[in-house]
Formats: C-alpha cells, structure tokens, sequence
C-alpha cells in the first residue's frame, strides 16, 4: 500500500470519528437552549443561530492562516490543532449553562478548529494529479457519514438523557481522532513550501503571506467569481438549520418526546443521500469538469429546497432532504477540485484554506441570517429564501464559462486560467490517466 493510500485510510477515520462528535449538537442547539431555561421562541432562534453561526464565522477568518502555517510547517501539526480545540472548548460547553458562555467558547473553537481543509490538502498533496476529484470526493464520504451517525446519537442523547451530554460525547469521540493522527499518520516529504534564504518562518510571517495569496488568489478572474458562487449556495443550504429542530415536531408523524430524534433523522436524510453520490460527483467532475458540475448541481439542490416550506408531514420532509443531499453532494467536491486544479502542489494549502474560509463564513452567515428571518417571517418562508438564494449563486456562478484547455501544470492561481473572447474564462484542463 502506498503511503498516500495509507494517510487516505486513517484521516478518513479521524474524520469519521470527528464529524460524528460535531453533528451530535449543532442541530439540536434550540432545544439545548430550552433545556437550560431560554423560554421565549423568538430568543430560541435568534440564539440558536448565533451558536450555529459563531465557529464557522471565526473559522473564516482563521482558515487562510492556518493553510498558510501548514504550507510551512505541514498540515499534520494543523490536523492536531483543530482536533485538540474541538476537544477542550466543545467539551468545556458540557458545562455552561448560559447562552453567553456558550457562544464565547463556539468562537473560540472556530479560531483553532477547522479540520476538513488539513486534512483534504494532506492526503491530496500526494495522491496521483488524474485521482484529485475522487481523493476529494471519497475524503468527503468520511465527514458525510459522520453527518448520518451524529445527529441521530445526539437526538438519542437527548431524548433519553440531557442534551448536554452530546457536549462530552463529541470531546471524547474528538480525543480519539487526535490519537489516530498522532500515531499514524505521517507526512510525505517534499510536499511543504520551503523557506527562501533569509524568509522567516511562524504565524506573523504566515499573516504576510496570507495577504499576499489574498491578493493573487482573489484578484478578478474565475477564482474570485467561483469563491463568491459557492459562498452563496452553501450559504442558502444551511439557511434552515437553527431552525430545523423547531419545526419537525410541528409536523404531523413527528413524535412527542422524541424531538431530538426526529430532527437528527431530517438531517441524516440529506447527509446518507450526499454520502452515496459523493463519490460518483468525484467522478464525474473529474472527467467532464468541476466547473458545469457544480453549476448543474446547484440548480437541482434549489429545486429540492423550495418544496419544503410546503410539507406536512415529516416523511416528506425527510424525503425532500434526502433529494436535496442528493445534489448537495456534488457541491463541496466541485468546489475543492476547482481549488486544487488552480494551485500547485506548495500551495495546495493556501487555496484550499481560501475555499475553506468561503464555506466557513457562508455556513456562519446562512445559520446566523437563518436565525433571524425565522424569527421575524416565520419557518416555512425560509425554505423559499433558501432557494432563491441557491439560485442567485448559481447565476453568479454562471457569469463565466469554464471549457477545458491545457495549461502549464506549474502556474500559479491566476496564471491557470487564461481570458478568452467574450469575456469567458476557460478552465485549466484536468490532468489525464
């Protein structure tokens, strides 16, 4: 087995392991709420939302830097990182019982977690450049399947015992993902940006740097233009999600006493269903482009999200999220196979913490937007909104063309695209097997 194969196999169990503690609690945050004595339904949502939103919102921000370091030092360091804040400030949650406590340690988990954009610029830093969308794809399983596991435990926890305790659960699953990438993952040599003569090294000069792949990765062209579309699809996809736990149980077939359960099983649909297509969009994308994939997965996902102001009962619900996760799943992939087309191999990290960064902040604005709308228009609207936001990123996204072209493998962000009449950009072409 070749190393590569080997880092793929234990980071998608770390991942595994630390997207099952993550999705215990994130859905479930308006009856966590209730539990410790929020009683008025309009501070439920408008709170569930800012706790929703406050890790991915700090984690925006944090997520250039981080790449940048693990460009420098190696991305197994930042993999410890993110998984040792997961396990101090989630599992200090277990013990508050305030909102405000609540929300300060989910900022400061954003600042230091953040293990997807590590571990997917690991493992695809030395896989073979014909297998990047399928590496990205299949990585992408691993945090799918912990997206089926969690929610579900955590609705289980709660309806039986407190729901606090997925709080614990979510530290200790965390713990032993740490472990695993300790022990057992090792970084392939020659996959690190190494230092000019005299260039300093450390967070303050990765700061510098992050400015100056700002400036290169954001500048006007395809890149920019791709960052802004996903922001606003993933954005619109979580839209709903503070809200989620609210609005099952007033749905009929939905069981009393058992709310946190039936909310886990809405959001488990859309994570089972992602989790099987992930790897045939792996595919695809890898063959026919990321670009147009991306595009035609967009508009399906709207399609499936807009009828869900409309159900009655829960089995439709979790009929239309399971349709949606079915599109759903072909975003991410796209997205981050976009980014690794764009960027050579010492800045794989850097791209990828800039993609990562655009998601983090959509899945904090969505949630934190979602929050307050429902607490001013009501929950069903908000499917509608959803939608319509999904498909304005989708026009966005559209703006330009992408047409695959050969293009020298060893240029930078900017460089791998190339202007063509009319205005259209064309897409550097995926490497061939």
């Amino acid at each position: 087995m070749e190393g590569w194969q080997r880092n793929f196999r234990v980071v998608w169990l770390a991942n595994f392991l630390t997207a099952v503690g993550m999705t215990t609690f994130l859905r479930l945050f308006p009856l966590h709420l209730i539990e410790i004595g929020v009683t008025d339904e309009r501070a439920v949502k408008l709170w569930s939302g800012a706790l929703v939103a406050a890790a991915p919102f700090t984690a925006a921000f944090m997520g250039p830097v981080w790449g940048a370091l693990g460009d420098r030092i190696g991305r197994k360091p930042m993999m410890l990182r993110a998984n040792g804040a997961i396990v101090l400030f989630v599992g200090l949650m277990w013990f508050a019982r305030s909102p405000w406590l609540l929300l300060v340690l989910r900022l400061a988990q954003g600042c230091f977690s953040g293990f997807i954009a590590p571990a997917m610029t690991l493992v695809s830093v030395s896989a073979p450049p014909q297998r990047q969308g399928r590496v990205a794809g299949l990585l992408h399983t691993s945090v799918l399947a912990g997206n089926i596991v969690g929610p579900s435990l955590g609705g289980w926890i709660g309806d039986h015992y407190a729901y606090r305790h997925a709080f614990l659960l979510c530290a200790v699953v965390s713990l032993l993902a740490l472990a695993l990438i300790h022990f057992c993952v090792e970084e392939v040599p020659g996959t690190r940006r190494e230092p000019k003569a005299g260039e300093r090294t450390g967070v303050a000069a990765s700061l510098k740097h992050v400015l100056a792949d700002a400036r290169e990765f954001l500048a006007p062209g395809p890149l920019r233009t791709m960052v802004a579309g996903v922001f606003l699809v993933r954005g619109a996809a979580v839209l709903p999600d503070p809200v989620l736990a609210l609005f099952v149980p007033s749905l009929s077939g939905s069981r009393p006493g058992h709310e946190g359960s039936d909310t886990g099983w809405a959001a488990a649909a859309t994570a089972l269903a992602t989790l099987l297509v992930t790897p045939v969009w792996g595919r695809r994308g890898d063959e026919r482009g990321h670009a147009r994939q991306l595009i035609l997965c967009s508009i399906l996902a709207a399609l499936c999200l807009a009828p869900q102001s409309a159900v009655g009962h829960v089995l439709q619900l979790y009929a239309l999220c399971f349709a949606a996760g079915v599109f759903l799943g072909g975003v991410l992939p796209s997205a981050y196979g976009l980014a690794a087309q764009l960027s050579p191999v010492e800045r794989r990290g850097a791209a990828n913490g800039f993609m990562f960064s655009a998601i983090g902040l959509a899945n904090a604005v969505g949630p934190l937007l979602g929050g307050a709308l429902a607490a001013s228009i009501g929950i069903r609207p908000l499917f509608v909104v959803a939608a319509s936001l999904m498909l304005v990123g989708t026009a966005w996204l559209g703006r330009r063309r992408a047409n695959p072209v050969s293009a020298p493998a060893t240029s930078g962000a900017r460089g791998r695209f190339e202007s063509v009449a009319g205005g259209d950009l064309v897409e550097a072409e995926p490497p061939q097997s």
